[in-house]
């Protein structure tokens, strides 16, 4: 009931002076005399008043109804951080801020390109909350687990036997929770592999696929600097099972050695099929 005088009161008090040049909060504040407990219209009537110039201290209250009617909870925390920026309330406006990123908000971007935030962008506390913010949105990015194939990343000139066989640009992706290659021979066909680190099972995988139509599902491990993969194919024409052993470690030059053997006897020999070195473009 006191809910139901309140916005009553704000239809009376406040309506009737912003409705003549704006029908959209008169809406508002009707459809919130028939349902005053609707957290959804206080929020889009406080949001509304906030980005249109409208009453800072009318939309601060219709932002703490949305909150105890637990409507968007950390939007109502972001949008009052900003009341206080837009007032010079900067201490509490950053108090607001610290709370979003304790509460694992992942929006950086709203945050660190917010023109209200322009007074406390250099604020040590808010820049913490801001990388805070970026570890919940990119969890990958801080784990030193998915950096273990970091060495591979470049656009590199590959070789064998000292003979030109390709080249090849990797790069980190999706937040570096990807290592993604992208592959193309002397001879003109391309290949594409996703690399990345499965922390459920504590092992790398790659996913390769060529154009000629190979496909190998490689398991590993990143240890000694380097990164040491396994796999099991079977050949579709004759059944032949091959098993693969498939390195990356680096010289003392940081270039990079990639060396590939098969077996096709169930692991007891193995042959080299392929020993690249892999240097930077000039």
């Amino acid at each position: 009931m006191r809910a139901l005088i309140t916005v009553l009161l704000l239809l009376m008090v406040v309506g009737p002076v912003l409705a003549q040049n704006d029908d959209t909060i008169t809406n508002y504040l009707e459809t919130l005399a028939k349902t005053p407990d609707d957290g959804a219209t206080h929020y889009a009537l406080a949001s509304y008043l906030m980005d249109n110039d409208g009453d800072l201290d009318e939309a601060v209250l219709h932002f703490e109804r949305a909150r105890d009617l637990e409507f968007q909870p950390q939007g109502v925390i972001y949008r009052l951080s900003r009341i206080n920026a837009r007032k010079g309330l900067y201490p509490e406006a950053l108090e607001q801020i610290e709370t979003l990123a304790e509460g694992g908000f992942g929006f950086p971007g709203l945050i660190e390109n917010q023109a209200d935030y322009a007074e406390i962008v250099g604020d040590p506390r808010f820049v913490a909350a801001v990388e805070t913010m970026r570890a919940a949105r990119f969890p990958c990015m801080p784990d030193e687990r998915h950096h273990a194939f970091d060495f591979w990343i470049g656009d590199w000139t590959v070789t064998q036997n000292g003979q030109f066989a390709g080249t090849n640009n990797i790069s980190a992706i999706l937040g570096h929770c990807v290592i993604f290659e992208e592959w193309e021979s002397a001879s003109g066909s391309k290949g594409k592999s996703f690399n990345y680190y499965d922390p459920g099972y504590d092992h790398w995988r790659q996913i390769w696929v060529s154009d000629t139509g190979s496909v190998v599902e490689y398991t590993g491990k990143a240890r000694d600097g380097g990164i040491f993969y396994t796999a099991e194919t079977v050949n579709p024409a004759d059944g032949v099972v091959t098993h693969h052993k498939f390195e990356f470690t680096q010289y003392e030059n940081g270039d990079v050695r990639q060396f590939w053997q098969t077996s096709t006897d169930g692991g007891k020999t193995y042959s080299t099929i392929w020993d690249g070195r892999y240097a930077p473009k000039e």
